[in-house]
């Protein structure tokens, strides 16, 4: 790519972006966030209005453009582009889609029909989920691809190495994929725990912290690590597997992973194995933080032992990393709310006293926080420079996770 049209297409990414964080602004604006010229900006927005990517804002003017006539606002236009994302989880199956505006314009969870261990069934319907999305959304928005999330490691080639609370080891999902979806253009796999993350502050006009902590609670614990709002994978693709840090020889319940690791003390089956042995008999992990709500008694002694666990593994984490937040997410995050100061007690007592707590918050996502940002990562592709082109590297283009 010659100088001129590597410096236009970087622009052109760096104005999509700037009406998506927006979402809707005029060329004077443009502009002005870019530091561009009035001319250098029309001519941008109206390159990408020609390729269908913005469209005119009938919703209102821009009246902060000075004097003289205010500025017409533009915007993404909805339909360019469809992205989905789909999280296996255990006993579920939930399907996002996207348009190109990144909005949710559709979102389903269907309850997983195969049995630990039985790939064939699970993605046979997880690809019959898909479609069931696609099909009233497919004439109007171009489908542009399908980023799957699943609780286990990923390698970066897309492999499955191993999802123990699936029961599944050694899967080549995406190619499973592709054959079963053969009119899908791209296909990726991720970790739930990292696409939780990423939806997590994909939109948001804030400053991304330094250095952020995610840490995700379901039948086992997955964990993300953000610097600067870029995701860190580590050298195989494995950092952040905080569960399965090992806090004692052995945990509350027995669990497809390690004996004695994090999520043997705080995840979904140990919480609920706690209550049990303390006398409970709540069926689920809603039922269960409802109990805890109204402070029964074997419900508040297992949350004590949780919040215990819960505290030292955030304390150890925080003597690695130094976040300045970290995010709790997924069905049983929820509890924390109900032992704050027990967790923060207990991150205490396992630092140093000169050592600062971080910020601990509660993710506002609910069960669509894996597939949602499995969509979110398919969008971000959208907007991302290519690299290839503007370097004229001779690399090959990645094909897995962006």
């Amino acid at each position: 790519m010659s100088m001129p049209r590597a410096v236009r297409h970087i622009n052109e990414m760096r104005v999509l972006d700037v009406v998506f964080r927006l979402g809707s602004a005029s060329r004077a604006s443009i502009a002005r966030e870019l530091d561009l010229t009035r001319s250098t900006a029309g001519n941008i927005v109206a390159s990408l209005a020609t390729e269908g990517l913005i469209i005119e804002d009938s919703a209102g003017d821009d009246k902060s453009a000075g004097t003289g006539r205010p500025g017409t606002l533009v915007r993404l236009n909805p339909t360019h582009a469809l992205f989905l994302g789909a999280e296996i989880a255990v006993g579920r199956i939930s399907v996002v889609a996207l348009d190109f505006s990144g909005n949710i314009v559709s979102e389903r969870h269907f309850p997983l029909q195969a049995l630990p261990g039985d790939v064939t069934t699970a993605l046979d319907q997880l690809a019959g989920n898909v479609r069931e999305i696609c099909r009233p959304l497919e004439s109007t928005h171009p489908l542009k691809g399908l980023c799957v999330t699943l609780p286990g490691v990923i390698d970066n080639a897309g492999r499955v190495l191993r999802a123990p609370f699936l029961g599944w080891h050694d899967v080549p999902i995406i190619d499973h994929l592709r054959d079963r979806l053969p009119e899908m253009p791209t296909i990726v796999a991720e970790n739930d725990a990292k696409a939780f993350a990423i939806a997590d502050g994909y939109k948001s006009d804030a400053l991304a912290p330094d250095t952020e902590i995610h840490v995700f609670l379901d039948a086992g614990v997955g964990g993300a690590i953000m610097a600067s709002g870029r995701l860190l994978r580590g050298h195989d693709g494995y950092a952040g597997e905080f569960g399965h840090m090992i806090l004692g020889e052995e945990g509350f319940a027995k669990v497809a992973t390690l004996a004695g690791s994090f999520e043997s003390f705080i995840g979904r089956d140990a919480i609920m194995a706690r209550h049990r042995h303390y006398g409970g008999d709540a069926r689920t992990i809603e039922d269960f933080i409802e109990e805890a709500s109204r402070g029964t008694a074997a419900a508040a002694a297992a949350t004590a032992d949780w919040s215990f666990y819960l505290g030292r593994g955030l304390a150890i984490i925080s003597s690695i990393f130094n976040p300045s937040r970290i995010v709790l997410g997924g069905p049983v995050a929820p509890l924390f709310q109900l032992c704050r100061d027990d967790v923060f007690a207990r991150i205490r007592s396992n630092l140093f006293g000169d050592q600062p707590i971080p910020e601990i918050v509660l993710s506002p996502l609910g069960l669509e926080g894996p597939a949602l940002g499995g969509a979110m990562q398919m969008h971000r592709t959208m907007f991302a420079v290519d690299e290839a082109l503007v370097f004229k590297s001779n690399s090959p283009p990645r094909t897995h996770r962006p």
